[in-house]
């Protein structure tokens, strides 16, 4: 649970620094890094408690806003 949210915030993180950077590679693996990241937070989700369950769930919205910023940026470097 800690764990998926740890992958979830670098990955968000590194959404922030692929967009800044408008890098086409630093964007693709910021992809992977957000697909692991969802992976994790579905198991993660699938063996909470129903109080961590909102925390998975805010975490997952973090991710697919994280995944609109990115679509964002490849469209904008031309890919």
């Amino acid at each position: 649970m800690q764990q998926a949210q740890q992958a979830a915030q670098q990955a968000e993180q590194q959404v922030q620094q692929a967009v800044q950077q408008a890098d086409p590679q630093a964007i693709e693996q910021a992809q992977q890094e957000l697909q692991q990241a969802e992976q994790q937070l579905q198991q993660a989700g699938a063996n909470a408690q129903p109080d961590q369950q909102q925390q998975i769930q805010e975490a997952e919205q973090q991710l697919q806003q994280a995944n609109q910023q990115l679509q964002q940026a490849q469209n904008q470097s031309g890919q």
